[in-house]
């Protein structure tokens, strides 16, 4: 008996521990995702591949969106700022890939090439 109270206690105490750190490294893994997939738009040979790394960005951006970082702690005009950021992120990666659709390449990657510096400017005031 004792044995079957032990293994719950630590199954709870361990899904506890998991989603707390789940819950804290949550926009850095879409952060993650993000740079891998920005790295994918550079890197784009045709503008399908273009597209398809577009769209994920996008996904993963939406769902950095939501997810409030630790820096912001629980002020919810930080919050809002830091969405509208991540907004104005998307607006591009969406623009460029209208361009990339219109099968202007060269175009969309020129439009990303504005994101480093917004990168840039929106870890500086929320990471």
């Amino acid at each position: 008996m004792k044995l079957k109270t032990l293994l719950k206690t630590s199954l709870v105490v361990g899904l506890f521990a998991f989603s707390t750190n789940a819950l804290s490294a949550g926009v850095m893994k879409e952060m993650i995702q993000m740079k891998k997939q920005l790295n994918a738009l550079n890197q784009s040979q045709t503008s399908e591949e273009f597209q398809a790394a577009a769209e994920q960005f996008i996904e993963y951006s939406k769902d950095a969106q939501h997810t409030m970082p630790k820096s912001v702690g629980d002020d919810q005009e930080r919050f809002k700022g830091y969405q509208a950021g991540v907004q104005e992120v998307i607006d591009v990666v969406n623009q460029a890939n209208e361009k990339a659709k219109a099968g202007n390449l060269a175009e969309a990657k020129e439009m990303i090439e504005q994101l480093d510096e917004m990168r840039k400017k929106y870890h500086k005031e929320y990471k």
